[in-house]
């Protein structure tokens, strides 16, 4: 009772805990739509990393003709019983080749600390249940991909730009913005 009294207490003071350490810069970040790029990645780009989102699957129905049984011939060569044939339709499923590439954060700067951070990030805005392990597992990969898709990138690899607006990676601010 009393490790969930303190526990409470220490929850209670947290809470209102306000930081005075310097001022507020994420007044001058925008919110921003994701923009992943039609180009194949440049491989020249030292330290940038990429990642790729599919394009649509399309499924159509196709027609083919199978060869259920080969001719059969004698010994002279002469056809004895033709070859037997049948049209078939099945369904196929086929990516329309429009993927889009986009700036990921790379795997080096993916350390537990920045998982950590991003579980904590997903989840004070809803998109994340789970325990804050530092493990980029499957929940947190489907939590980095619902907050995504509100964007418009429906990949659970977590983006740079995605990283930036949660907070867990620089970002480069315009002087004339933030002295104006």
């Amino acid at each position: 009772m009393t490790r969930t009294l303190t526990l409470a207490g220490a929850l209670a003071l947290l809470a209102g805990c306000q930081t005075t350490g310097g001022p507020d810069v994420t007044r001058f970040i925008k919110p921003s739509v994701i923009q992943p790029t039609d180009m194949t990645p440049p491989s020249s780009e030292p330290g940038v990393c990429w990642g790729h989102e599919p394009g649509p699957e399309v499924t159509e129905i196709v027609s083919q003709t199978i060869l259920v049984q080969e001719a059969v011939h004698d010994d002279a060569g002469k056809e004895i019983s033709p070859a037997i044939y049948r049209k078939v339709r099945a369904p196929k499923t086929i990516n329309d080749g429009t993927g889009r590439w986009f700036e990921r954060v790379c795997d080096a700067q993916a350390t537990p600390a920045l998982i950590e951070t991003l579980q904590r990030a997903l989840a004070a805005r809803g998109h994340y249940r789970g325990d804050v392990t530092g493990v980029l597992d499957g929940s947190t990969r489907r939590a980095v991909r619902a907050y995504q898709r509100v964007q418009g990138l429906d990949s659970d690899v977590l983006s740079l730009s995605a990283a930036q607006q949660l907070g867990l990676i620089e970002i480069e601010l315009d002087p004339e913005v933030v002295e104006g």
